[in-house]
């Protein structure tokens, strides 16, 4: 088993996908791909819907679709499935669990595209028992999509991002109807026209509820939720917790890399490198969730970075400014800026705590370097495109976003 590589990344979903191609296309030849599941694809490869492929091939596509227009050109590629990278250290040094046992990878740079998951149960703090027949959406579409299995008949849908409409089409699929779909805010977080699509197919849109209780012992019986002040019961056979994503960032939590404490993501610059210069993070695991076909794009632009850095070495004089937000904003990516090599325009990505509009103001030690309106809303990707990074004072010391 070959062990020592130029490039390893960890994941192969469409962000690593998209970097192993920049990588090739540059020249960059031993690389090798790492992925934990059986098969190699990520999330959209159990994805049915036609929501991929918009801006990479200009036409709407299934997940797994996309998946396998995007694999064709890495085919030459080694993709080792069933490999669990288990710790990472300094240097490109990864431990890694696979079919040979715990072994030891090493490689010049490594690329972390591990991706985001869907918040389940436990976390949001749902009272009850532990009946069969809790899930995510993930796991909703491996059952029907994967195994050809139908794990209900009649459920409820938790939350109402793109993702939970997502499971109600996949319901729809599998001969399944929800029997509500509950939302604890006073809207829903996907665009409003989202909300005929669960009146089209018949499904009750609850918001301003709250799940208190889920019941049943064996098997999943019923919810019962508050809404308009009232308790009230809902029977169904299932609860698909949707959305609420979160990186998956596991491998980072006893690292050596600097982490951004609010989300445990890595602290990265405009190009995806993180504290330590062999290392490099991008996709969903820094800003969950993305569209897959945004974070195809965004693999392409770090796999170029990595090919760049092979050949120019790894540089001693950077220069880490920190990207800081006020309470409004939830994070930005990147968390930082590199003062010497950050020169040119920079996209800042952002995400909100909560409905907020105005102006955007992005400042270097109180030199204004970006402006523009903008109407925000939790859980949607607001991209600050353009940042004007040559404006930045050669000494500064903090970069500021912040909402007024």
């Amino acid at each position: 088993m070959k062990l020592d590589y130029d490039v390893i990344i960890i994941g192969s979903g469409p962000t690593g996908i998209a970097a192993a191609t920049t990588l090739k296309q540059q020249g960059v030849r031993d690389i090798v791909i790492l992925e934990r599941e059986a098969q190699p694809g990520g999330v959209p490869r159990h994805c049915l819907h036609p929501t991929f492929g918009l801006l990479t091939f200009k036409r709407p596509m299934k997940g797994s679709s996309f998946i396998e227009k995007i694999l064709a050109p890495v085919s030459d590629v080694p993709i080792l499935t069933g490999t669990t990278v288990v710790e990472i250290h300094p240097e490109g040094k990864l431990s890694v669990s696979c079919d040979k046992g715990l072994v030891e990878m090493r490689a010049r740079r490594v690329l972390i595209a591990t991706g985001a998951r869907e918040t389940p149960r436990h976390p949001r703090l749902v009272s009850g028992l532990r009946p069969q027949g809790v899930l995510t959406t993930g796991a909703l579409q491996q059952f029907i999509y994967l195994n050809r299995q139908k794990p209900c008949r009649r459920p409820v849908v938790i939350g109402s991002e793109i993702v939970s409409f997502s499971a109600l089409w996949t319901l729809r699929n599998a001969g399944a109807k929800a029997q509500a779909m509950i939302e604890s805010r006073d809207r829903i977080v996907a665009n409003r026209p989202f909300q005929f699509v669960a009146g089209a197919m018949g499904v009750p849109l609850y918001l301003n509820t709250k799940l208190l209780e889920i019941g049943g012992l064996d098997r999943v019986e019923y919810v019962r939720i508050e809404r308009n002040g009232q308790t009230e019961r809902i029977d169904c056979d299932a609860v698909i917790f949707t959305g609420e994503f979160t990186g998956e960032y596991t491998l980072l939590r006893r690292s050596h890399l600097d982490t951004i404490v609010s989300t445990g993501n890595p602290v990265t610059d405009a190009r995806g490198q993180c504290s330590d210069p062999t290392y490099y993070a991008c996709g969903n695991l820094l800003h969950p969730a993305d569209m897959g076909d945004q974070c195809y794009q965004e693999g392409k632009a770090v796999g170029l970075a990595i090919a760049e850095s092979l050949k120019q070495g790894i540089t001693s004089n950077r220069r880490r400014i920190a990207v800081r937000h006020d309470e409004n904003i939830q994070f930005t990516v990147p968390a930082c800026l590199d003062g010497e090599s950050d020169k040119g325009p920079v996209d800042i990505n952002i995400r909100v705590n909560r409905a907020v509009s105005g102006q955007v103001t992005v400042k270097a030690d109180g030199v204004v370097i970006y402006q523009g309106n903008h109407r925000c809303l939790p859980g949607r990707r607001i991209m600050l495109k353009k940042v004007n990074a040559q404006l930045i004072p050669l000494n500064a010391t903090e970069i500021s976003v912040s909402i007024v």
